[in-house]
């Protein structure tokens, strides 16, 4: 997964909510005030548990949540006057919440699972069309979970374990009402699809990252016309469940929360404002923070001063630091049903209160509070081995590492790559931005290395220097290292039979050789500097390489 920062445009962000009865949010972690470990607090401050668990629970989603303890993770059901384990659910290396009769699980060592409210299994992700199901959604709403399968592909399930939308997509498809947004990766196709994945509308543009529907509108950002650029040229806009796409002005580069009718928007400067959704600036940016409220009133921060502010530019000032006490809370009431309102922070007295919207203080003063409810996802601890190789092939084709083939020259990746002393590696290396999910690993760093001068020091500056790239120089060797999300042993052999076999690459294990794969530890290295003895294709400079910067998706409810 990744920490919200008003739905700044970092990744793919997906919710989802019930078109019928939604999860009940009953209790949120707090600490009353003078306690040292964590209990469970309701809407009005009154304590379920207080003083209980050293580790802070999660919050309390249709009577059950979790907490770190022992090791792993503990399911308990929030009974009066004291928790009660669920069934044999402990020491878990991860868990999700219980919704549409499920919860998601994780044993060590184990594929994930699905168990009823007294902690039975119902059905476990193992494998869909010979491939390894190695994530998915940690929570089900409104009858679908998203899965995704080693090579990166997702789908979903129905609360059954039924597959109901194929391994097909390149992101997590959740439906905060009847549709959601996909990128179908066979037809690199932007689609509007409904629960039971059929195609109801296309979109007309290119998506780098976009969000679910809510009252109908999705966010998005547009794809820069150069995949290896920064994201200058995107766009952001709103599209509709009709697949309509709303062009919002420039002055727009991040969007936040937004229901049918606002928007709270960000621009370059990181100022905040809130706009139509026809885009009409209606305040214009000039706040630190805003939040929609799940009353549909917008709360703001400008240096120290915190007040309700309308979207005619009216304000109501707040006597203390002021904010929702479920973070985003418009958003997340499209997913839950729950009764918190705000919270008051007075850092004279370092004491927090849990108040309604019309400024009625609720229960006794708390120590801590924690708002925040995510619905992320949760990794199989099954240990894919051919989801490792897979992803390892995939960086890589016959002519090199993929987008960066040898002899291509270095003009193609002049303006893709951060003239910084961080990414200087030495006269005849550069560092490559490859951010991508390889099965049970990720890239971790990636080098390509030329016989020739590829950077020269160009302006020192106070004991540091600008670094430019010599333009005519070719590629002759890559190394990729990946890291492992938990150790296995033995993964050298694998992935350097995989490059013999699949790509006729000959690589041993011995670093010695022009060609070889290691492991140390959780480090899968990766280095070939001969290629096989073909002639060298796709060396067309004016062409745009294949783009091996791949974003990264991390799924984190209303992190957009």
């Amino acid at each position: 997964m990744k920490v919200l920062r008003l739905l700044a445009i970092a990744a793919v962000a997906i919710i989802v909510a019930s078109c019928s009865s939604k999860p009940e949010i009953s209790y949120l972690p707090a600490k009353a005030d003078g306690d040292s470990s964590w209990g469970l607090v309701d809407a009005n401050g009154e304590f379920l548990y207080s003083d209980e668990f050293d580790g802070r629970p999660s919050a309390v989603v249709n009577g059950l949540f979790y907490v770190s303890e022992d090791g792993g993770y503990t399911v308990y059901k929030a009974t009066k006057k004291m928790p009660k384990q669920v069934g044999d659910l402990c020491q878990l290396v991860d868990c999700g919440f219980f919704n549409d009769g499920v919860m998601p699980v994780v044993r060590k060592g184990e594929h994930i699972s699905f168990v009823d409210a007294d902690g039975n299994t119902k059905f476990t992700l193992e494998k869909v069309d010979s491939l390894e199901i190695i994530a998915a959604s940690d929570m089900f709403i409104n009858g679908r979970c998203a899965i995704r399968n080693s090579e990166g592909r997702w789908g979903a399930i129905d609360n059954t374990g039924k597959v109901v939308i194929p391994l097909k997509y390149e992101a997590p498809m959740f439906f905060v009402e009847k549709y959601a947004i996909v990128n179908d990766v066979e037809s690199e196709k932007f689609l509007i699809i409904d629960k039971d994945g059929n195609q109801v509308a296309n979109i007309s543009v290119p998506l780098k990252l976009y969000s679910p529907f809510i009252d109908g509108i999705a966010v998005a950002k547009t794809k820069p016309s150069d995949d290896d650029s920064d994201d200058s040229d995107s766009k952001c806009v709103f599209i509709k469940d009709n697949g309509e796409v709303i062009n919002l002005p420039s002055s727009v580069d991040n969007i936040g929360d937004w229901n049918y009718k606002y928007a709270v928007f960000e621009n370059e400067e990181g100022d905040l404002g809130i706009i139509t959704i026809d885009g009409e600036v209606k305040v214009r940016a000039k706040y630190d923070n805003i939040e929609l409220l799940a009353n549909g009133k917008f709360i703001a921060r400008k240096g120290r001063k915190y007040m309700y502010l309308t979207p005619d530019g009216d304000t109501e000032k707040l006597d203390e630091e002021t904010y929702s006490a479920i973070e985003h809370s418009a958003l997340y009431s499209s997913v839950f049903d729950f009764d918190f309102e705000l919270i008051e922070e007075d850092d004279r007295d370092d004491e927090y209160r849990l108040l309604s919207y019309s400024g009625e203080e609720k229960g006794e003063a708390l120590s801590r509070i924690k708002g925040g409810v995510r619905i992320e996802t949760i990794d199989s601890d099954y240990f894919d081995y051919d989801g490792l190789v897979n992803g390892a092939l995939s960086l890589f084709d016959t002519n090199g590492l993929k987008g960066y083939p040898f002899g291509s020259p270095m003009v193609q990746y002049v303006d893709s790559v951060a003239h910084t002393p961080e990414w200087y590696r030495g006269d005849n290396s550069i560092g490559v931005n490859i951010s991508r999910i390889c099965g049970p690993a990720s890239v971790s760093s990636a080098t390509i290395y030329s016989n020739g001068t590829i950077v020269y020091d160009a302006t020192p500056y106070e004991g540091y220097y600008t670094w430019a790239f010599n333009r005519n120089v070719r590629v002759s060797a890559v190394n990729v290292t990946l890291w492992l999300k938990s150790y296995r042993d033995g993964m050298a052999e694998p992935i350097a039979a995989a490059l013999r076999d699949k790509l006729g690459i000959e690589v041993s294990e011995s670093s010695s050789d022009d060609n070889y794969v290691s492991q140390s530890g959780r480090e899968i290295n990766i280095h070939i500097s001969k290629w096989k003895d073909v002639p060298v294709v796709g060396t067309n400079i004016d062409a745009a390489p294949d783009s091996v910067a791949v974003d990264s998706v991390v799924v984190n409810p209303f992190a957009f």
